[in-house]
């Protein structure tokens, strides 16, 4: 905390002295509108036309990845880094440029038309974050930090292939560059989880440290980066039918061997924890299923994803973005009875998106817009709750 000086700290508004603070806030309020337009849209009653770039599934992809979950990524890196290297992160002006250029991108994806403009809009913030990101860990020389950097170039790069397929420009296939992006992000929350969560349930329990095992560790890592691998290299169709669902059960099996050692039903009491264990049950349970799906096609894609999508990657975000907000502002981590609700509607989104839309089909249609409107009212409750937490300086005065 003494990395900065706190008198010009104090002359930047409190919501551009961390990443976190614009990012969360603007992100969780952006996905409640995302969500209650792909509402509207599955429930067939209202005319879209205007919005969403045109192109509602590849809006809703797009927006998911990138306007959504990118953003909190970045928003949770670029604070993380200042711990991990005790320099400053990217704040003020700087901070504020990166976020300028994200919100300017998801308005003119909102209401525009598909314009290379746009698309060289959303193609700034995502490379100016990597920059800010890459910058401490090469002066403090923290190389196992450094991976994180390339990713969010990567995902700069399958941006560019997501607006190309919207410009009409080549032969990008939705669901491949969707599918690549995907597993982009997964790889990173199973990375950041895996370092994360078995800490939080430790301190959060008041239990005994959770050991890591380098084998287990291996075992988690290892098949997710190959499989990483296997899906943005152009690794031949005839052997990728065979690798594709080997990888994703090897990630799948041996996170749940990493899974089952952070003591779950201690955390029952703490929703802080529990959701960021159910996450990432459903991050493995997704990745099973899609193994299941490209190996005999017995599970359906869609169903599959989500398990990843909704219940994997939302609920880590939520969980991830209820706690970073609170510890960095200087309060205690404890939430309230609303967020808890919150917690729970977001649990019941992933479950009815997935679990429900895959033992009564006919429920589908209905399943998409309860499960996008219980989102909505989880997300719409954190940004409530959480706006003047965001936007107001720490309690303890301290910078951040």
């Amino acid at each position: 905390m003494q990395i900065l000086d706190n008198e010009k700290e104090q002359q930047i508004i409190p919501v551009f002295r961390l990443a976190f603070r614009p990012f969360f806030l603007a992100a969780s309020g952006f996905s409640v509108i995302a969500m209650l337009l792909w509402a509207l849209f599955w429930s067939g009653n209202v005319n879209l036309s205007g919005l969403m770039y045109g192109n509602p599934l590849w809006w809703h992809s797009h927006e998911m990845l990138f306007g959504f979950a990118g953003a909190v990524i970045v928003g949770f890196l670029l604070t993380a880094v200042q711990n991990w290297t005790g320099n400053p992160g990217v704040r003020g002006g700087k901070l504020a440029s990166i976020f300028l250029f994200w919100l300017l991108a998801r308005v003119g994806l909102l209401v525009g038309s598909p314009s290379v403009i746009f698309m060289i809009i959303d193609l700034v913030w995502m490379p100016l974050a990597a920059y800010f990101l890459a910058k401490p860990i090469f002066i403090r020389k923290q190389w196992n930090n450094l991976f994180f950097a390339p990713l969010i170039l990567l995902l700069t790069y399958l941006n560019v292939r997501f607006h190309l397929i919207a410009l009409g420009i080549g032969e990008g296939d939705l669901r491949s560059v969707s599918f690549m992006s995907l597993m982009v992000i997964s790889v990173i929350v199973l990375v950041v989880g895996g370092r994360v969560i078995p800490f939080f349930t430790w301190r959060g329990t008041n239990t005994e440290q959770i050991s890591r095992v380098k084998w287990i560790e291996l075992g988690a890592l290892v098949p997710s980066w190959l499989l990483l691998a296997n899906v943005l290299l152009p690794v031949p169709e005839s052997l990728s039918q065979f690798t594709l669902p080997v990888l994703l059960a090897a990630t799948g099996l041996f996170n749940l061997i990493r899974f089952v050692r952070w003591r779950t039903f201690s955390t029952l009491k703490t929703p802080l924890l529990w959701l960021l264990h159910f996450a990432y049950l459903f991050m493995i349970i997704g990745m099973l299923l899609l193994a299941i799906h490209f190996q005999a096609n017995a599970i359906g894609y869609s169903v599959a994803l989500h398990f990843i999508t909704v219940g994997g990657i939302g609920c880590m975000i939520m969980a991830m973005i209820a706690r970073v907000s609170l510890g960095h502002t200087g309060r205690s981590l404890q939430i309230n009875r609303m967020m808890v609700a919150a917690f729970l509607a977001l649990m019941a989104s992933a479950l009815i998106r997935t679990v429900v839309v895959l033992l009564f089909p006919t429920m589908m249609l209905s399943g998409y817009v309860i499960s996008a409107l219980l989102w909505a009212v989880a997300f719409l409750i954190f940004t409530v709750i959480y706006y003047p937490i965001l936007t107001k300086p720490r309690l303890d005065g301290r910078p951040g």
